[in-house]
């Protein structure tokens, strides 16, 4: 019986709802399909990602920009960690096989 009395509410409150809901739905659909950026930051954040993205696809999966110190850097760093954990494929994540005994 008080959800009959609470039917008004809830209509006039979905409607509110609705039209918020609208509302925020076409905004974010006009930036989206909009093709200029008008933030200069914005603009210079994705040039820098292209940039990123086609020197990382030119090293093959390796680190970008790296010198030849930083390689030397490394290789010690994985040359401690296979004495301090034993020799295999650091890389990788290590498979589990368990038994029923």
């Amino acid at each position: 019986m008080a959800a009959v009395f609470r039917l008004p509410w809830l209509i006039s409150r979905s409607s509110v709802v609705c039209k918020v809901d609208c509302r925020r739905k076409i905004r974010m659909a006009a930036v989206l399909l909009s093709d200029k950026s008008s933030d200069p930051i914005e603009k210079l954040f994705a040039e820098k990602l292209k940039d990123y993205k086609k020197k990382s696809s030119s090293t093959g999966g390796g680190l970008v920009d790296m010198t030849p110190e930083m390689k030397t850097k490394i290789d010690g760093e994985m040359q401690q960690i296979r004495k301090r954990f034993g020799e295999g494929n650091l890389e990788e994540f290590p498979k589990f096989d368990f038994t029923k005994n």
